[in-house]
């Protein structure tokens, strides 16, 4: 066990509580995890990264890799990562799975995971930062997938869309959103996405090693609104969560994971 976990689990609550808002204050990321309210992404105040880095793809670029050796776990309570998997285990011909800032490719490593399905008629697309891109390239495609920058013209039928942690940090997530539909994927997963019955807002996250980011919380109803428009209906949902409330926040919000279908199916 690290170090730092064993601090964790031996020191008494009444104490690690303000024991952790000491050390993110000496971090400079602030005595919350969540905060505030701004109307767009741009108004939160937020970490510049260099010269336009990706501080994630600096974070997996040592181990990264090891997602895809790690035996399948015994399921519990991650049911944002395993929608995916269950769905692709229901086609039997090809399937192409196009994850929208997938990261290190963890929509991969959860299918070759949990789902039940010959990786040769599964063609998974990436698409990421250019600097995750460049990070993980090589192991995707080592392993039959293909890595964009940009979201495809066209891809293979059928299709599954999965945007897993990820709308929540574009700024125009509307237009990214109406771009993946045009692919007019067999399913639309958005899952692991802050979610509230509030008006839709930004808000901060304190997260190292990236510091002060931006995110939205989408009200549920509106976001579902807008999928409808696109052409799809809300199928299934379901919250990870109990509502949190966090400082000048206008409302709970918790976490939640969606599938939509197309809407004429």
């Amino acid at each position: 066990m690290a170090r730092s976990g064993l601090i964790v689990d031996l020191t008494p609550p009444i104490l690690l509580r303000p024991a952790l808002q000491v050390w993110r204050r000496l971090r400079g990321l602030g005595w919350y995890n969540f905060y505030g309210s701004w109307p767009r992404l741009a108004d939160v105040p937020a970490t510049k990264n260099n010269n336009g880095a990706d501080p994630w793809s600096q974070t997996v670029a040592a181990k990264w890799h090891e997602q895809f050796e790690a035996p399948a776990a015994p399921i519990c309570d991650n049911t944002g990562q395993l929608i995916l998997p269950l769905l692709v285990s229901h086609f039997v011909e090809p399937l192409t799975v196009l994850d929208f800032g997938g990261g290190a490719g963890v929509g991969l490593a959860t299918i070759r995971r949990y789902a039940r399905i010959d990786p040769s008629r599964l063609l998974y697309v990436l698409v990421e930062t250019p600097a995750m891109c460049r990070t993980v390239r090589d192991e995707i495609e080592a392993r039959g997938g293909r890595v964009f920058e940009e979201i495809p013209d066209t891809l293979p039928l059928p299709l599954i869309v999965n945007a897993s942690s990820s709308l929540q940090y574009i700024s125009d997530y509307r237009a990214v959103v109406a771009r993946l539909a045009h692919l007019a994927p067999d399913i639309f997963i958005v899952s692991q996405t802050p979610m509230s019955d509030c008006p839709t807002y930004a808000r901060q996250i304190l997260n190292t090693p990236h510091r002060k980011m931006a995110t939205w919380v989408f009200n549920r109803a509106e976001f579902a609104a807008d999928m409808r428009l696109f052409g799809y209906r809300l199928a299934f949902s379901v919250d990870h969560d109990l509502p949190l409330t966090h400082g000048k926040a206008p409302g709970p919000s918790v976490i939640a994971s969606m599938v939509f279908l197309p809407a004429l199916s």
